[in-house]
């Protein structure tokens, strides 16, 4: 049992005990009041805008403790419910809690053990000052959760990341590489990192250590050959990594894959390029058809009306094509389209037949402007003037893999006083057509048929699905 709390005051004995002592100590009674301090303590209060004068002697701990608790200092708390227990149970207690001066940040361990002086129970309370050690346990703390987070960031990010020793040998290799290049962690370490230098790459590993070094070397693009032999366009990022004491002891790279952005901007300026080529082919089309036109009209509204029909029918085709990317269009679709605007009340007697077929773009022109003349001569003068007669429109393939397209019209009347052979419909059918794939033309015709055959290389078709 506690006895009933009663002044206390210390002797000599116990004064030269607690000024004997390099920790700041204080001594309590049974209700929490401190009747002694040392000499430690007292500096530190004066040093720290404490109470100069009394040293807080007189003042009770326990409700400086409480004051600290509604200050929201977390440890408070404790060493309150501590400070009680040792005095309560005799029980020494032992914390740590922050004590922060003017501008600065401390920490002190207390350590309070209970005494008997004058047949009255006390505290004897202990302040050591431990921000030294603190910090340092902070900062390894700060180091490991920075360390941890580091490393689940290298281990799961999307890019590949790899460090070299400066001889070159690979010392760290996370997943996204070996994802990159697929080389497992265990393939990769202690190999040279030229392992994924292609063979006849200009610049040595040593050369870029020597470059990062210096820091003239920050970023590069390259290209990295895979574990499968495939080249991998990559942008990387490197730096030197040092010691505390700034020594550098190895090389960090980070390997962002580009590949796919590369192949996009090859293949865009092979389109550009291609369609550029097409362009200037299309122009110099385009004029020829206009000279032809010119020459055969015989007024500016017939030259007008036949040219600006002809112009619609290059667009067709070119919309065809267009919509299959600049490579490939299927014949019949072509066949569809180009005598869809003729047709109207005669869709009865055109017969349209033919295996599945890609055009490629010259056979795709050639073609398309073959059918417009063949339908306006057939408007004109054929079946599709009356609706007397038949077409067929037939297509095949040749023993060499190329095509044979023809155009039968039978069941006419042709009138041998029109001439056929100026005019730019014949040049397209007999001339231009022909020349523009290297292939061969045949026009026959006799009193009631017409038949145009037209035979085009295997290089002018495209793949069918």
């Amino acid at each position: 049992m506690l006895k009933s709390p009663q002044s206390v005051t210390l002797d000599a004995s116990h004064f030269e005990l607690i000024e004997a002592m390099t920790d700041e100590v204080v001594v309590l009674d049974a209700t929490g009041k401190i009747v002694a301090v040392n000499m430690a303590w007292k500096l530190f209060c004066e040093e720290n805008d404490g109470d100069a004068g009394t040293h807080y002697v007189g003042a009770n701990y326990f409700d400086i403790c409480k004051a600290a608790v509604m200050d929201s200092v977390v440890q408070a708390e404790a060493v309150l419910d501590g400070l009680r227990q040792a005095l309560k149970t005799g029980t020494s207690f032992e914390g740590e809690y922050p004590c922060d001066g003017p501008g600065v940040r401390r920490w002190f361990q207390l350590n309070a053990n209970r005494m008997t002086i004058q047949g009255a129970p006390c505290l004897l309370l202990q302040h050591r000052n431990v921000t030294t050690r603190r910090m340092a346990h902070d900062d390894v703390e700060r180091a490991h959760v920075q360390a941890e987070t580091f490393a689940a960031l290298v281990a799961t990010t999307g890019e590949a990341i790899l460090t070299y020793d400066l001889e070159g040998r690979i010392i760290s290799w996370n997943p996204a590489a070996e994802r990159l290049y697929g080389y497992t962690e265990a393939e990769a370490l202690g190999q040279s990192v030229e392992l994924l230098f292609p063979a006849d790459w200009p610049t040595s590993v040593l050369e870029y250590r020597d470059q990062i070094m210096s820091g003239s070397l920050r970023q590069f693009d390259a290209v990295r050959i895979a574990k499968d032999g495939t080249k991998r366009h990559v942008t990387i990022a490197c730096t030197p990594i040092r010691t505390l004491s700034g020594d550098i002891v190895s090389i960090s790279n980070i390997h962002h894959d580009v590949t796919a952005t590369r192949r996009a901007e090859e293949v865009r300026d092979l389109v550009s390029r291609e369609v550029i080529h097409r362009a200037k082919n299309m122009l110099s089309l385009v004029t020829a058809m206009q000279r032809q036109t010119a020459n055969s009209a015989s007024s500016l509204a017939e030259f007008n009306k036949s040219f600006g029909d002809r112009i619609q029918a290059l667009a067709r085709s070119t919309d065809l094509l267009v919509d299959g990317g600049w490579s490939s269009v299927d014949l019949g679709q072509l066949v569809r389209a180009q005598l869809d605007p003729f047709l109207h009340e005669h869709t009865k007697v055109v017969d349209v037949a033919g295996p599945s077929v890609a055009l490629g773009p010259q056979a795709l022109q050639l073609i398309g402007m073959a059918l417009h003349e063949l339908a306006t001569n057939s408007t004109k003068y054929g079946v599709m003037s009356d609706g007397r007669g038949h077409i067929q429109c037939h297509w095949s393939h040749t023993k060499e893999g190329g095509l044979r397209f023809q155009w039968a019209e039978t069941g006419i009347t042709l009138d041998p006083s029109v001439k056929r052979t100026s005019g730019f419909g014949s040049k397209v059918l007999s001339v231009l057509a022909p020349a523009m794939v290297n292939g061969s033309a045949d026009t026959v015709t006799s009193d009631d048929a017409l038949t145009w055959t037209v035979t085009i290389p295997p290089s002018h078709l495209g793949k069918t699905n």
